[in-house]
């Protein structure tokens, strides 16, 4: 729920986001030159793109592929505590012979290292053994958040009652072996490399349609916007506010207030000028594609129903969240993606 309010503020600030800002409205019964006046959009620049991977990258996908794989074990009584083990203690903090407010816990979970309590507190249990008792003579930092224990000595009685640690397994043929398709360290290697270069080419020819896209619109006239559509999405979006507040169990008005709108007035303003931009860039599309012969096949619309399902989102669930049937939400999710091809296409590379 958060998310959609979210997105509809976005539309207000890039034009990018078109596929997310919300579904398709159906324009074949307007002149669209009669709503918009569209300039120039052929022979736009953009800027060019290199691609670098380096061997630092290689060695951090490889070593997030490590940690993937690795095996949590229980350690047994007497094993030796490690850093990045997580520890299940009981604890008392006294200060004076007398134990202080929050200070003593019962089963509670720590992961070693991870700078949960004060200095010296997990330190202190590294190396000790699973089922040993363990004093820790400490001093709270003159800045501790509770006034009473700032710069004080105290004591920690603490029990090590259990712990598990993180088996990372060792990268060797083995692993590449037992845990990806490739026979051999070098070409696991050369995949990796590749799997991040192609990523970062996606991104950078992604960026450049969105520059390309984001000047056809900036070069668009909208001579006056469809009512119908306009009504139509600021009734949507209003509607929404509402289901949210229902949802939260909350006010209009303190929903508002959590997506930081000050008041309806400007909510108000957010929900016209995010239509508005949802329209142009609607009419822009369907302008550009109906001018250029740009279409897509029914394949193509059944293979999106059917990413889209595999994602959660069937039929039913594309309509609650976005107001337009799956055909027609699809419909002009389709027609972003071939047009801003053919953007890039007819542009010029700086």
């Amino acid at each position: 729920m958060k998310k959609k309010l979210l997105v509809l503020a976005m539309c207000l600030i890039t034009a990018a986001s078109l596929a997310a800002c919300g579904s398709a409205m159906s324009y074949d019964d307007y002149d669209l030159s009669e709503y918009i006046e569209p300039g120039k959009y052929k022979g736009l620049e953009t800027e060019g793109y290199t691609v670098k991977v380096t061997d630092e990258e290689v060695d951090d996908k490889i070593q997030e592929q490590l940690e993937a794989a690795a095996e949590t074990v229980t350690l047994v009584k007497n094993d030796e505590v490690k850093i990045g083990d997580t520890v299940n203690i009981d604890y008392v903090g006294t200060k004076d012979g007398k134990a202080f407010d929050n200070g003593s816990a019962e089963g509670y979970d720590l992961v070693i290292g991870s700078g949960s309590f004060i200095d010296g507190f997990e330190t202190g249990l590294v190396n000790k053994k699973v089922g040993q008792e363990v004093k820790l003579e400490l001093t709270f930092p003159e800045d501790y958040s509770t006034e009473e224990l700032q710069g004080q000595d105290v004591v920690f009685d603490v029990k090590i009652n259990s712990a598990t640690r993180k088996v990372v397994p060792e990268y060797n043929k083995d692993f590449v072996k037992k845990n990806t398709e490739y026979d051999s360290v070098k070409e696991y290697e050369k995949a990796v490399e590749k799997e991040l270069y192609d990523s970062k080419e996606d991104e950078a020819v992604q960026n450049q349609k969105e520059d390309l896209w984001s000047q056809a619109l900036e070069n668009t006239e909208v001579k006056k916007y469809p009512e119908r559509e306009l009504e139509h999405y600021i009734e949507f979006n209003d509607k929404q506010m509402d289901d949210m507040a229902d949802a939260y169990g909350i006010s209009r008005e303190e929903m508002l207030s959590k997506y930081n709108f000050k008041d309806e007035e400007e909510f108000e303003k957010v929900n016209d000028e995010s239509s508005k931009l949802r329209i142009k860039q609607e009419m822009l599309l369907e302008y550009i594609a109906d001018k250029e012969g740009i279409e897509y096949t029914e394949e193509e619309k059944e293979k999106l129903l059917a990413d889209f399902e595999k994602q959660g989102y069937d039929e039913d669930e594309i309509e609650e969240q976005t107001g337009r049937t799956a055909d027609e939400y699809v419909h002009i999710e389709l027609l972003y993606q071939k047009v801003l091809d053919f953007l890039l296409e007819n542009a010029v590379i700086k």
